[in-house]
């Protein structure tokens, strides 16, 4: 699902979405409205900072905040890195709308 589509069903739900096309530009807006996010689902495969190093720059920012991360590899396998201890869970991709959904309520307790 392409990030267009994955913000109209998180939309069709109820939920507010800001979209970022690369990691500096959604630290950027994640810098500029972190008392409004909730919840910051990062896509581990962008192409100008790795996942890593935006979840680390996310966590500097705000050492509270949620993130949902989104990649093509297996969940298994980027739970047991120590770079996203503290990730609220991974959302295979191709995201599915009913995990999504999934971690998206559990991140807001509903």
């Amino acid at each position: 699902m392409a990030r267009s589509t994955l913000s109209r069903q998180l939309e069709y739900y109820g939920f507010t979405v800001l979209e970022a096309g690369t990691a500096i530009e959604g630290l950027r807006l994640f810098y500029q409205e972190r008392t409004k996010i909730g919840l910051v689902l990062l896509d581990l495969g962008l192409p100008d900072l790795s996942g890593e190093e935006t979840f680390a720059r996310l966590r500097k920012l705000d050492s509270k905040v949620k993130v949902a991360l989104c990649s093509e590899e297996m969940a298994t396998e980027i739970k047991g890195q120590e770079a996203f201890q503290g990730a609220l869970g991974v959302i295979k991709k191709p995201v599915r709308t009913d995990r999504l959904l999934a971690v998206v309520r559990k991140a807001f307790g509903i």
